[in-house]
């Protein structure tokens, strides 16, 4: 069987502190051929290609994918052309010094490998805990904005966010999106776990507000029932809770913000302990009742 991890950094496996991922011990558990083409900041179109060339090109037989909040943004930042027929292909896997196409990007030795678009956070694109910073204190935040987004780009990007970015206009855009995921999953007879994950934090919310974490302001599906139903996932596909849940784990068991601690250093957020306990106690067992 051939198993395919599809999301963000919550799902990537760290390729410098490898095997330590949920997919891992899950693929481990069955004795499955394993794939991870997740992509540490990526948005959910960016996880819609993943899920195609998990079907198209990896002919996966299980997918695991856990998306992403919905305030995330693609662009194209080489002012090529975007080719729809390559997918990920065209998605850049370069987000950092620890995290980058020669190590990650499923499609690197492909010849038709073209990157010209690439996703991130617009929380951690333009704010960085303060919505007036400068493109030179942004790249200070994040180095490799130079890479992907001139000054120009930034500022008016920033002014777009502010002006006329909606979260909840996004979320119902990006609905649609995953629902034709699960139908092409469908079609194709594979076998899937299909976890909300982060998508209904609204991040974006908080940081332009500035305010503190409210559980009732800033999740989606405690006032919109459409994300509390996901009514196009069959009860069998879809998985509670999604792999960002097992950061109370950690700081429960590491005391306070995980990420302070020292076995706390890898890019998909969590210790290798709370990841197998993930796969252990939530996504193993709906993978053996769903197969």
């Amino acid at each position: 069987m051939k198993f395919v991890v599809c999301g963000c950094s919550w799902s990537s496996r760290d390729p410098s502190f490898p095997a330590t991922e949920h997919g891992h011990f899950i693929a481990e558990h069955f004795g499955w051929e394993y794939h991870n083409i997740a992509r540490v900041g990526c948005d959910n179109f960016g996880i819609r290609l993943q899920i195609d060339y998990a079907i198209d090109v990896l002919k996966a037989d299980v997918i695991l994918v856990n998306w992403t909040t919905a305030c995330r943004v693609v662009w194209n930042h080489k002012g090529k052309k975007y080719s729809p027929t390559l997918g990920l292909k065209q998605l850049d896997y370069n987000v950092d010094k620890f995290f980058d196409n020669d190590r990650c990007h499923p499609a690197k030795d492909d010849p038709d490998f073209d990157p010209t678009i690439i996703a991130q956070s617009i929380t951690g694109l333009v704010t960085f805990g303060n919505l007036m910073s400068t493109y030179e204190e942004a790249n200070e935040e994040w180095p490799e904005l130079h890479w992907h987004m001139n000054k120009e780009q930034f500022y008016a990007f920033r002014q777009y966010y502010l002006n006329l970015y909606d979260d909840d206009l996004e979320a119902h855009k990006q609905y649609f999106l995953m629902e034709s995921a699960v139908n092409k999953m469908q079609r194709h007879n594979v076998k899937f776990l299909f976890a909300p994950n982060t998508f209904n934090y609204m991040q974006s919310v908080q940081a332009s507000n500035n305010e503190e974490w409210d559980h009732e302001k800033h999740e989606r599906n405690v006032f919109d029932e459409l994300y509390n139903d996901w009514s196009f996932v069959p009860r069998e596909n879809l998985l509670y809770p999604g792999i960002a849940f097992a950061l109370q784990w950690d700081n429960e068991r590491l005391g306070g913000d995980s990420a302070d601690q020292p076995d706390h250093d890898n890019c998909h957020h969590l210790s290798s302990w709370a990841q197998e306990k993930w796969a252990t106690e939530v996504a193993i067992p709906r993978f053996k009742v769903l197969l």
